[in-house]
């Protein structure tokens, strides 16, 4: 992994840390803020003074096993590959034994930005789901209500689309923000989307279902 990425994961890494430690999910989501703003200040910077871009290749990075794939999953890889110069899509396949099929998320990119986006998802990951399982341990806790699957699904779903949908305002924000004061930039590579586009030339897209927001509460706390 190029020293870009080491120094970018190794400060989040950091940051999330001192976030588990206030246990504060803002704080964690600032240090997925930060991640993109170092990077495109980084590639700016670097822009300037190297051609090393010219001698990049495409790759392609697997971010997940071959498994059912929840809608918070797909919607976590639309954000990041949305915000770390990416594209994503599924590969599938039937696993032995089993009748259905199973899907693993894929980056498209160059390689220093495949292996970023990659850590960014897993972190990511990590975090969404420690904090929507310490919200709903607390919901139950506060309101000392029976537990059930509909219950913990609909905390679960409405918090993880609040939290969600707020990172990827704070991340357009912020984009916004960085292009006033740099000036316009296209985070997205030409040759990555032009590799996609071969790729995918005749296939329709998989769209998935975002569930609807069951719990208020749990929505505006995740967005918040």
């Amino acid at each position: 992994m190029g020293d870009r990425n080491e120094g970018i994961i190794k400060k989040i890494k950091g940051l999330l840390a001192i976030a588990n430690d206030n246990k504060n999910d803002e704080e964690s989501q600032s240090a997925f803020m930060m991640a993109q703003k170092l990077m495109m200040k980084y590639d700016i910077t670097m822009g300037q003074v190297d051609s090393e871009k010219d001698n990049e290749s495409i790759e392609q990075g697997q971010v997940t096993v071959y498994k059912k794939l929840f809608w918070w999953e797909r919607k976590l890889a639309q954000i990041i590959s949305k915000n770390f110069r990416v594209k994503f899509f599924y590969n599938n396949r039937f696993l032995k034994g089993q009748r259905n099929i199973k899907r693993a998320i894929v980056f498209l990119g160059f390689e220093k930005d495949v292996e970023l986006a990659k850590e960014m998802y897993i972190l990511a990951y990590d975090v969404l789901t420690f904090y929507s399982k310490r919200f709903i341990e607390d919901q139950y806790e506060d309101s000392m209500i029976l537990r059930s699957h509909r219950i913990t699904a609909d905390y679960k779903n409405s918090y993880m689309r609040g939290f969600l949908e707020g990172m990827a305002i704070r991340f357009e924000e912020q984009v916004q923000k960085l292009q006033q004061e740099y000036g316009l930039m296209v985070l997205l590579p030409p040759e990555v989307q032009n590799a996609y586009d071969e790729m995918f030339r005749d296939t329709k897209g998989i769209s998935f279902q975002i569930p609807p927001i069951g719990e208020l509460q749990a929505y505006h706390r995740g967005y918040d």
